[in-house]
């Protein structure tokens, strides 16, 4: 719930506005007996309800002035919005319905109201209303843009990703294709999403067209990519795959986490060690920003177990002197070949022990944690924005 300054902020800025409607309508008088007393008593009554915490009275108290005074709507969408803000959304669904229900509203001002009314089904949860008279307002010409998009959420949020499209296609012609560099490849990620519910149906014909689609996008996004490279590994094409995921490391390095385990199991169908040793160590010589990653993977997969992969851990620990004296990095060194990976072993298990009940992925926009990679931030529903931690924290 929010705390109680907000409400005292929502609160004030609510009767900002409606003095600033009173001062505008009846302050360049010069004769103040022309600021009607019953408007002026009406008002001063409502901001007092307001102030002291009496939605439901403000409410009956402002319908009644809207009924009575045109100039008085904009005072009362002011207060369906701060009833939103503040989470009373069914008060606010209150106070629309209430504007709608005018029948000498003008088409203007009924076109607000649902606006309104429909941000008010949002924030609830009607989808299904929302979209109604979301769909109604998109052809509106002012509110058009506004509608377009709100309709863009509310089918991701319902996963109806053909409607996604077909909505965000109307939204690029209603902005002359000003929304694409705005949407951060949001539509490739539309067709990548309708690509992998394709996969789980054993549909790879028609993952294969969605993921082609997500590629010919003007913003496309390197998750349709390592898409492909999972249906060509599913499907036996393990050359083909292999190439595919040191693709998709090369374009977005942070996704080594979690790519490591599949290029592992593709090196190892491939009955190619030697491969995967030589790659990994053609990374880290590149750049060492790959060995936290390596070593992040290490800790998380326990399936993996090669050479090379358990060296770069060690070398990770080792350069960190907090966790090269919790691990006794000397005497792992010191160890034989057998002992130390032995001890590396307990090591990593211990890691993993500790990093389970930690996310192991943030978002860079909002800091949304989360336990699993989310091509869609669940917090600010911005795409591609949540990246794996490759730091191991013990804090």
């Amino acid at each position: 719930m929010p705390a109680e300054s907000t409400f005292l902020l929502a609160g004030l800025l609510f009767v900002a506005a409606a003095l600033g409607y009173v001062f505008a309508k009846y302050g360049e008088t010069e004769d103040d007996d022309e600021l009607p007393d019953q408007l002026s008593s009406d008002y001063l009554k409502g901001l007092n309800y307001v102030l002291n915490e009496e939605p439901d009275r403000a409410v009956e108290l402002f319908t009644r002035m809207a009924e009575l005074d045109d100039d008085a709507l904009e005072t009362h969408f002011a207060l369906g919005g701060l009833f939103r803000k503040r989470g009373e959304v069914d008060r606010a669904i209150r106070v629309h319905q209430n504007l709608m229900a005018r029948p000498s509203l003008g088409q203007a001002h009924k076109d607000q109201a649902e606006h309104a009314l429909a941000e008010d089904y949002l924030s609830a949860g009607l989808f299904d209303r929302a979209e109604a008279l979301f769909t109604k307002l998109a052809a509106s010409s002012e509110f058009r843009v506004k509608a377009l998009r709100r309709l863009i959420r509310i089918y991701e949020i319902t996963q109806e990703w053909d409607r996604a499209i077909e909505i965000y296609t109307e939204l690029e012609r209603a902005t002359k294709g000003s929304s694409a560099t705005e949407a951060n490849s949001q539509l490739a990620h539309y067709y990548c999403e309708l690509a992998e519910q394709a996969r789980l149906e054993k549909d790879i014909v028609r993952a294969r067209e969605m993921l082609k689609q997500a590629d010919n996008c003007r913003e496309p996004t390197v998750r349709s990519l390592l898409a492909l490279a999972n249906l060509e590994a599913d499907t036996g094409k393990h050359k083909s795959a292999l190439r595919k995921y040191q693709k998709v490391i090369k374009q977005s390095p942070d996704l080594l986490v979690d790519v490591l385990p599949q290029l592992v199991e593709i090196y190892e169908v491939l009955g190619d060690p030697k491969g995967l040793a030589a790659y990994l160590r053609k990374l880290m010589a590149e750049d060492q920003g790959h060995l936290p990653a390596i070593a992040m993977a290490a800790v998380r997969n326990p399936s993996i177990d090669h050479p090379v992969v358990m060296d770069a851990l060690l070398q990770f620990l080792a350069a960190d002197p907090t966790l090269r004296q919790l691990i006794g990095g000397d005497r792992i060194e010191a160890a034989g070949e057998a002992e130390r990976r032995e001890m590396l072993g307990d090591v990593r298990g211990a890691l993993r022990t500790i990093l389970a009940s930690k996310p192991a992925y943030h978002c860079t926009e909002c800091g949304y944690a989360c336990l699993a990679l989310q091509w869609q931030c669940p917090g600010c529903r911005a795409w591609e924005t949540v990246k794996p931690e490759i730091h191991i924290r013990l804090a």
